[in-house]
């Protein structure tokens, strides 16, 4: 009998115990490793004796083309670093066990490390074998692999990155026609760095967060599901993306370590480049979800709500800073709480201390913290929602000079316009920044600190 969780979906556990010949004896619930996926350690008994762990993470968004095509490159990746033709490059990774393409799940060895870069000792020497571990996946020449999934190796890099912006514009457009993300694409699209050596394998979301550690040295990279031939200089962005939410080592720093571990030369305005880009390739479907019907359902509603909201108003400033445009900050009204507040704090206090403090599950704690931030933005939106969409109706109505009733019409007007480039490009993201300015302002209960996030100023040279 296998062991039961609610969560697991019976099949999936079958599917797995047919597919190692072992029985799963345990299930430990953990945290899946973003924001629509979900985790569990199992413990696997094969009918020789003894016991294996294993970690698996299977995802919510089944049915997604886009995700499945994700999935099967992760796989790919993993099976031939553990497995595989690469498995002898130096790069430290779980050791792929199976996988199910209709549960988009994945089964790795379980490895010991922490996921906490603030759990090092010494952080100097943990983040340069992070880094170092990037340089050796870049050395690795793609023809020794073929990666199912990943597409030629001997394309440019360009034509790998003009190709990404072209289909996530595309995607744009089939879902919520964002002004935003479309003054964003268009920028990349001009500004495409000239190709200056071969598409490297790039692990896609590098950084804190995404490997485990112990005793100061790597254990294994995680999260390979974004990984691609491109540029190395977008690992070097990643972590400085990442950096925004999980504190690591001074870029300065982290690109000089780059380089004396053997990686090349870092170009700091491709990085910077990359830093957008990179943005983009995720938050085009996360904007997608965060509009609810035309996206896949997430796991933790809340959580994405508030990266989403982050990343639009640091992709308004980074498109601002890129363009050497000064943003100016809209005034926001200094309201008092409203009637209904008393409700919201009441179910706000019986998440924060009473139910969450009771919940063994970690994934059921971590669902509640998330519906506690989905209420603190229910509060705000009914406090400021209605004057803050009246405000985006009259800017956008006087930029186009018409009359809007409905907020998504008119972000697709303005979209429209955007892509018709009827209005000067600093008047477009101006307005832009205005909303995410509001948005934030929505979500700043939920996002503590992250609200204001932003990429600090390199240090001197």
């Amino acid at each position: 009998m296998i062991p039961h969780w609610d969560s697991l979906p019976a099949d999936l556990a079958e599917e797995i115990q047919r597919l190692t010949n072992c029985r799963i004896s345990a299930i430990t619930p953990r945290g899946g490793g973003g924001a629509s996926r979900q985790g569990a350690v199992l413990s696997l008994r094969p009918a020789t004796g003894g016991e294996r762990r294993a970690y698996l993470a299977w995802d919510t968004r089944v049915g997604d083309p886009q995700r499945l095509a994700f999935f099967r490159r992760e796989v790919a990746i993993l099976q031939a670093l553990s497995q595989g033709p690469l498995a002898g490059c130096g790069v430290r990774a779980p050791a792929y066990i199976t996988s199910i393409d209709e549960h988009l799940a994945l089964l790795t060895e379980l490895v010991p490390g922490s996921d906490r870069f603030d759990d090092a000792s010494d952080p100097i020497s943990l983040g340069s074998d992070f880094v170092a571990q990037l340089a050796a996946l870049h050395r690795i020449d793609p023809a020794r692999a073929a990666l199912r999934g990943f597409g030629d190796p001997r394309l440019p890099v360009s034509a790998h990155i003009r190709q990404r912006i072209a289909a996530l514009r595309d995607e744009n457009l089939a879902t919520v026609p964002d002004p935003l993300l479309l003054l964003a694409l268009d920028w990349l699209a001009r500004h495409v760095p000239p190709d200056r050596g071969a598409a490297v394998i790039v692990h896609g979301d590098a950084g804190p967060g995404n490997f485990l550690h112990r005793d100061n040295r790597v254990t294994a990279l995680l999260d390979w599901e974004l990984c691609h031939y491109g540029d190395p200089m977008e690992d070097l962005a990643q972590i400085w993306v990442r950096s925004l939410f999980q504190p690591f080592l001074p870029m300065r720093a982290l690109f000089a370590a780059y380089e004396s571990a053997g990686g090349v030369a870092v170009d700091i305005d491709r990085v910077r480049y990359h830093r957008l880009y990179f943005q983009l390739g995720f938050i085009v479907t996360s904007h997608a979800n965060f509009y609810g019907e035309f996206g896949a359902t997430p796991a933790m509603p809340g959580l994405v709500m508030l990266f989403y909201t982050a990343h639009m108003q640091v992709i308004a400033r980074s498109l601002g800073e890129l363009t050497g445009q000064i943003l100016h900050r809209p005034e926001l009204p200094a309201r008092p709480a409203g009637f209904a507040d008393r409700s919201f704090e009441l179910a706000l206090a019986d998440l924060g201390e009473v139910i969450t403090p009771r919940l063994d599950d970690q994934q059921a704690s971590a669902k509640a913290k998330s519906l506690a931030r989905q209420i603190k933005w229910w509060r705000a939106r009914e406090r400021d929602g209605a004057l803050f969409e009246k405000a985006e109706l009259d800017e956008i109505g006087k930029a186009l000079g018409a009359t809007f009733s409905d907020l998504l019409d008119a972000r697709r007007a303005f979209a429209e316009a955007v892509l018709a480039r009827q209005l000067p490009e600093h008047e477009s993201l101006q307005l832009c920044f205005n909303r995410v300015c509001r948005e934030t302002a929505l979500m700043r209960a939920a996002m503590g600190a992250l609200a204001d996030c932003y990429f600090p100023p390199l240090d001197p040279e």
